[in-house]
């Protein structure tokens, strides 16, 4: 693989995780919906309609007869993808819960770890012995930076709720740390699923698919399986409430749509550069590569989240420990991009 391509595909990750760490932003002061009806717009968006869109615009006819000859494989890439949708349902949750930087931090972080070993364990790509151990040390650091996350998510809530000792009171930031534990690992199918689907982006590209766009014959099937959770659990949440109509109610609604679709806009933004560039990186691109972008993804995330004054009134230790994770994290990041295998 030559070094420029792997540059190139280097620089379009780490574009993506600036986009996928922003995502989130624009639901920001969006306090007339719950979760459910911005999730449902953003969900119909970057997994349905932007997708489906661009491949229709393309070739709608190439990307349909690669899948069409290849069931088993767009079967199992969908599979895969309906696993990420429960690991995204689990990702809003937390993101209401946690706030934008705790919950990218802790969710990307377990995606790093498993989306990256990931590719290793069913095959699709392979690294010598020299380089395993730099990979494993880099997400070593990236456990240690998880603990002190999850940390830093315990002692800001301590500091704001002093007076709360009943067992709710007590249990509900752990519990807020697992279901974005459990986020992060049920998101991390997405990058396996990648890695297992990579033969259908190779097809499209022997047929003449441009490179940044040869991913969605992948992106098609996983983000389908993804779409059937992201949307079925906030529509059932909607139809349980009886909330259908605040969709279209009041004059705010118009920009509430578009702040949701935008949301989905900045979120496929990121997967298609992933995709595109985790192939110019070679073989080894959906191990390293999805730790680069998902690096990128928490810093950008810890940027918003200090935007938004996530942090305001919560003491100097629980501000200290999110900047202690975020150095390891970028240290993990760091030793992962020195040590990247040769494809």
């Amino acid at each position: 693989m030559p070094l420029e391509d792997a540059t190139i595909g280097m620089i379009a990750i780490g574009i993506g995780g600036i986009s996928n760490g922003s995502f989130p932003a624009p639901s920001k002061r969006i306090s007339r919906w719950k979760w459910e009806h911005i999730w449902v717009i953003y969900s119909f968006c970057a997994m349905g309609l932007l997708p489906i869109s661009i491949a229709a615009f393309y070739n709608h006819g190439l990307i349909l007869s690669i899948l069409r000859n290849n069931v088993t494989t767009a079967t199992k890439v969908s599979g895969f993808g309906l696993l990420f949708g429960l690991g995204s349902v689990l990702f809003g949750i937390s993101l209401v819960r946690l706030g934008i930087a705790i919950t990218n931090a802790l969710v990307s972080g377990v995606i790093i770890f498993l989306g990256s070993l990931g590719p290793l364990m069913i095959g699709t790509a392979h690294i010598d012995f020299r380089h395993l151990v730099w990979l494993i040390s880099g997400l070593a650091l990236l456990v240690v930076s998880l603990a002190f996350c999850a940390g830093a998510s315990l002692s800001r809530d301590r500091v704001r709720s002093p007076s709360s000792t009943g067992f709710q009171s007590v249990a509900a930031p752990f519990i807020a740390v697992f279901i974005a534990v459990a986020a992060g690992t049920l998101s991390s199918f997405l990058n396996v699923g990648f890695a297992f689907g990579t033969g259908l982006a190779l097809a499209a590209k022997s047929q003449g698919c441009p490179s940044q766009l040869a991913a969605l014959t992948i992106w098609v099937p996983a983000l389908f399986g993804g779409l059937i959770l992201n949307m079925g659990y906030p529509i059932y949440l909607l139809l349980r409430d009886k909330s259908w109509s605040l969709l279209f109610e009041g004059s705010h609604c118009g920009g509430y749509w578009l702040r949701s679709a935008l949301m989905g806009f900045l979120w496929f933004s990121a997967i298609l550069l992933y995709g595109y560039g985790a192939s110019m990186m070679g073989s080894t691109g959906p191990v390293y590569g999805w730790a680069l972008g998902s690096g990128s993804s928490i810093l950008t995330s810890n940027t918003w989240g200090a935007i938004a004054g996530e942090w305001k009134g919560s003491g100097l230790r629980p501000k200290f420990l999110m900047l202690l994770s975020t150095a390891l994290l970028l240290g993990s990041f760091v030793v992962l991009a020195l040590k990247r295998a040769p494809s």
